[in-house]
């Protein structure tokens, strides 16, 4: 749908529908994430994940999605992705510790969301 609800209501598409299908479909797909990482450490942690969504927001906002919505690609996002691991598989063989990986991982995320401020500016006044 984008980031214009109304626009989408008024190009025929059911909206309401379409969110619950999202959700749903959000929520199978966490819920399989959760089954295999648990799987993969045979724990059942309640912190496992913990640092998995400063991780894919971070592989978000570097790849050029917009915190406001409506602008990014799929693929870039992968192209995020890939670069966040490269960035941890470099911390971890410098042997940076976990706590300063996040912290520096967190640094990145700020500089990413500068910059999209300031690329949302520069839309905003051209």
């Amino acid at each position: 749908m984008g980031g214009n609800i109304k626009a989408a209501k008024l190009s025929a598409i059911h909206t309401g529908r379409t969110l619950i299908v999202s959700y749903v479909l959000c929520a199978l797909i966490a819920a399989l994430t959760g089954l295999l990482l648990t799987a993969r450490v045979e724990s059942g942690e309640a912190n496992l994940g913990g640092t998995l969504a400063l991780e894919s927001i971070a592989a978000c906002v570097i790849a050029g999605v917009s915190l406001r919505g409506g602008i990014g690609r799929v693929e870039t996002v992968v192209l995020g992705a890939f670069f966040i691991v490269l960035v941890q598989n470099g911390m971890n063989l410098a042997q940076i510790g976990s706590y300063l990986q996040m912290v520096l991982l967190g640094g990145l995320l700020i500089l990413a969301v500068i910059f999209d401020q300031i690329r949302y500016r520069m839309m905003m006044t051209a």
